[in-house]
C-alpha cells in the first residue's frame, strides 16, 4: 500500500505531497516519529470543488498507465491532452515519488520500497523516462537504503541478489526510452522486490461505477463467460458472478447472500443475482468489489457515496473500514463531499485539499486534518469528523467564486 506520494510539475501540482516518503523516516531515525502523517489503509480526500482531489487521483492513474504501458501512450490515453499539455514548467522534468509498504510473497516479510521516476521531453517534445530509481529501506539499528534499480537515460544498474545484507549488481540498459524498467524486470520473479513493486502498481483499481438508473451496464456487450475481477465501470458484474459460481459455488452463495443482507432495500427482495436483471445496484457493486478473493492493492474511488441514500452510505462506510481491517496490506483512497461517510474516521485518515485560485496551476495545498490541533482536540473530545467538517473547521473560508464549478 502507499505510504506517501509526491507529484512535481504535473497538471496543477507544482510540488505537492500526500503522506510520507522514505527520506522522512530516514531523517527521523529508527525509533523516532517522523514529522507528518503517512497514508493509511483508509483515506479520504476532501475539500471544495476544483481543489485538486480528482486531479491527484488522475495523476496516479497516469502513473499506472505509464508503468504498465509507456509514457507516450499514457499521455494520450483516457482523453489526456498529451504530455506537454500536462506539464506546468516545460523547462523542468515531471517527478513522481511513491513510497510503499509491500508484502512481496506470502512467505516473505514486508518491505518498504520507494520508486522515483523523472520524466522529461526531447527536442521534439516527446516524453521519455529521464531517470528511474527503486530503493529498499532496511530497518535495523539504523535505516539503510539499498538501491534496487538506478537508471539515468536508460542506463545504470539493477540489484541481482543480496548476500548477507550486501547487494550485488549488474549493469543494465533499456532500449526503449519511453518504457519503465520496472515493467520489464517486474515480470521476472527472481527480481523479488521489483516484481512485488510492479504487481503492487499493476493491481491498483480506479473505480468509476456508474450511478445511472438505466440499464447501461450491459450496453458494452460483454461476451458470456467468467471474469475474475470487476472492471472499472462494473459492466461485467454478471461475468464476475459467473466466474465465482463456477470456481466455488458455496462461496458464491455465501457472498451473494451476505451482500443481499447488507443492502437495506434488498432485504425483502429475492436472492440475487436475479434482482440484477434490470440494472446492477451501485452499492452491490462496491460490496462485491470489496469481497474479491484476490483484492486490489489500492482502490481509488471518486465520490463513492454519490446517489446513495443515507442508510446505504452508513453501510458502505462500515464495509470500507472492514475491508481495510481484514486486509492490512490493502488500501482505499476516496474523494467525497459527504460528511456522513467520514463521521467515524480519524483526523489522520483525512486529507484536506485547498486552493487559493489566484493562479491556474501550482496553488494547491494538501494538509492532513490531524495537523490542525483544534480539529485533533475536538476529535479526542468525542466529536465526529463529519460534524467537525460540517461545522466549518476543515475548509478555508476565503474561497474564489470559481469553486462553485464542478471538478
Amino acid at each position: 500500500m502507499l505510504i506517501g506520494v509526491r507529484v512535481k510539475n504535473f497538471d496543477i501540482f507544482d510540488d505537492d505531497k500526500c503522506g510520507l516518503l522514505m527520506e522522512d523516516y530516514v531523517n527521523a531515525g529508527v525509533g523516532n516519529k517522523p514529522s507528518g502523517t503517512p497514508l493509511l489503509n483508509l483515506n479520504a480526500f476532501i475539500g471544495r470543488n476544483r481543489t485538486g482531489k480528482t486531479s491527484y487521483i488522475d495523476a496516479l492513474k497516469f502513473f499506472k498507465a505509464m508503468v504498465l504501458k509507456d509514457v507516450a501512450s499514457a499521455s494520450t490515453s483516457d482523453d489526456r491532452p498529451g504530455f506537454s499539455n500536462m506539464v506546468i514548467d516545460k523547462d523542468k522534468p515531471v517527478i513522481f515519488q511513491l513510497y510503499f509498504n509491500i508484502k512481496p510473497e506470502p512467505d516473505l516479510k514486508t518491505c518498504f520500497v520507494e520508486y522515483d521516476v523523472e520524466i522529461d521531453t526531447n527536442v521534439h517534445g516527446s516524453p521519455y523516462i529521464a531517470s528511474e530509481k527503486a530503493m529498499l529501506c532496511c530497518k535495523r539499528d539504523q535505516f539503510t537504503v539499498v538501491d534496487l534499480l538506478d537508471l539515468r537515460n536508460g542506463e545504470g544498474k539493477i540489484m541481482t541478489k543480496m548476500r548477507e545484507g550486501i547487494p550485488e549488481y549488474d549493469e543494465t540498459s533499456i532500449a526503449d526510452p519511453h518504457t519503465c524498467a520496472v515493467k520489464l524486470y517486474g515480470g521476472i520473479r527472481s527480481f523479488t522486490h521489483i516484481h512485488a513493486l510492479y504487481r503492487e502498481i499493476s493491481r491498483w483499481f480506479f473505480c468509476s461505477f456508474s450511478s445511472d438508473s438505466r440499464s447501461d451496464y450491459f450496453d458494452a456487450g460483454n461476451a458470456p463467460g467468467g471474469h475474475r475481477h470487476l472492471n472499472s465501470t462494473g459492466s461485467n458484474v454478471h461475468n464476475v458472478l459467473t466466474y465465482m459460481r463456477t470456481e466455488n459455488e458455496k462461496r458464491y452463495h455465501m457472498v451473494v447472500n451476505e451482500i443481499n443482507d447488507r443492502i437495506p432495500l434488498m432485504k425483502h427482495k429475492p436472492r440475487l443475482p436475479a434482482s440484477l436483471e434490470d440494472s446492477p445496484d451501485k452499492l452491490f457493486l462496491y460490496l462485491l468489489l470489496l469481497r474479491d478473493s484476490d483484492p486490489h492493492t489500492t482502490i481509488f474511488i471518486e465520490t463513492p457515496d454519490k446517489d446513495l441514500y443515507h442508510d446505504m452510505v452508513d453501510v458502505l462506510a462500515e464495509e470500507l473500514r472492514d475491508f481495510t481491517i481484514s486486509h492490512p496490506y490493502n488500501q482505499v483512497i476516496f474523494t467525497t463531499h459527504n460528511p456522513y461517510i467520514i463521521e467515524t474516521m480519524a483526523p489522520k485518515e483525512i486529507w484536506v485539499f485547498r486552493r487559493s485560485f489566484n493562479q491556474d496551476v501550482g496553488d494547491v495545498e494538501i494538509v492532513c486534518a490531524a495537523s490542525d490541533p483544534v480539529v485533533d482536540a475536538m476529535f479526542k473530545q468525542g466529536i465526529g469528523m463529519g460534524a467537525i467538517w460540517y461545522g466549518g473547521h476543515l475548509d478555508e473560508e476565503d474561497i474564489s467564486e470559481d469553486e462553485s464549478e464542478q471538478e
